[in-house]
């Protein structure tokens, strides 16, 4: 009786071990899914170089591109900030536009009144004096997120370092709870489940990236090149995406230039939403060999259950479950 306590024993004390890391539940998993995801590229260069260098390498090109549109932002913002908190918006100017737009112009045409108290109540520099305090908080999350971004490259760089090791204690603990031949189709499994979750990811980020381009040069956002790529390299985080239109369609409103303004927020919505919720369940899918409703369900239900580290671990457990009950 005591032997078959054992794996269940083991997974308590192992679940137990790990509550310490519960905060760190982001960055750890997403380290494990880049450090996954990196493995071809991280054995063809280790037979030209030492293990270590090889993972150096990798993990720059990682920062490189989480780095990237926080420069592309800060660089963008930083000498428009001023003129968007001073600019006055004028609210028949706005209202003319937005009557000409289909399907929401008549509803603003029959309440033109309310629309234009409501403009002249929320000029630029009013909303931001308003919304100070959350302006705080957002850039105490975004400092998190930061941190949260360092120790997941650090964990990149250790698993990678170390891979055998790793590979090697995971396997270990891993069948001392099930077979060896189960514990070998998990492994398997799990594997490409988070390749085919991370070729998601980077699907996602080209979709948005290269059609939000063309949208911001012919809407005239200056510098729309770096837009597109902060956009998709945005599309990573949850709400990355609609923050950063926003602030494009503050800027261009600010300008005066109103019919672009919501061509920028409609139209880029539109692009990031179908790259959300059709584009990366359809890729992951694909690769995976796993319905798209599945996926998509996987996805929804991963940030609900697990919060932000469901986008990656909700998908890769439902496809590595559902890859080890339908495989032959």
């Amino acid at each position: 009786m005591s032997r078959r306590l054992d794996p269940w024993v083991l997974a308590f004390l192992a679940g137990l071990g790990l509550v310490p890391f519960a905060p760190f539940a982001v960055p750890i998993v997403a380290g494990m899914a880049l450090a996954a995801a990196s493995l071809p590229l991280q054995r063809r260069l280790e037979s030209r170089m030492p293990a270590w260098m090889a993972a150096s390498i990798v993990t720059a090109l990682w920062l490189a591109m989480a780095v990237l549109p926080v420069v592309a932002i800060v660089s963008l913002l930083a000498p428009l900030l001023p003129a968007l908190k001073q600019a006055s918006l004028n609210p028949d100017a706005l209202i003319r536009a937005a009557t000409q737009a289909p399907w929401v112009g008549a509803l603003v045409a029959s309440h033109q009144d309310a629309v234009r108290a409501w403009i002249a109540h929320n000029q630029p520099d009013t909303v931001l004096t308003q919304h100070l305090a959350d302006l705080r908080v957002i850039g105490a999350r975004l400092a998190t997120l930061a941190l949260h971004a360092a120790l997941a490259l650090a964990v990149l760089w250790a698993v990678l370092t170390r891979r055998a090791q790793v590979a090697g204690a995971l396997q270990h603990s891993l069948r001392r709870v099930v077979s060896k031949d189960l514990a070998s189709r998990i492994e398997g499994h799990a594997l490409r489940s988070t390749q085919a979750v991370m070729l998601g990811m980077v699907a996602l980020a080209l979709w948005e990236g290269l059609l939000t381009m063309p949208l911001f040069a012919l809407t005239g956002l200056p510098s729309w090149f770096a837009w597109g790529v902060a956009i998709g390299m945005l599309s990573a985080v949850p709400g990355g995406t609609g923050a950063a239109l926003v602030l494009a369609t503050a800027l261009l409103g600010a300008q005066g230039h109103i019919a672009a303004a919501l061509a920028v927020l409609v139209l880029g919505h539109v692009i990031t939403m179908t790259g959300d919720f059709i584009v990366k369940p359809e890729i992951i899918g694909a690769t995976s060999h796993a319905p798209f409703l599945l996926v998509l369900l996987a996805i929804f239900g991963g940030v609900e259950v697990f919060g932000l580290v469901g986008l990656i671990l909700g998908p890769v457990l439902v496809l590595t479950a559902q890859a080890l009950v339908f495989d032959d």
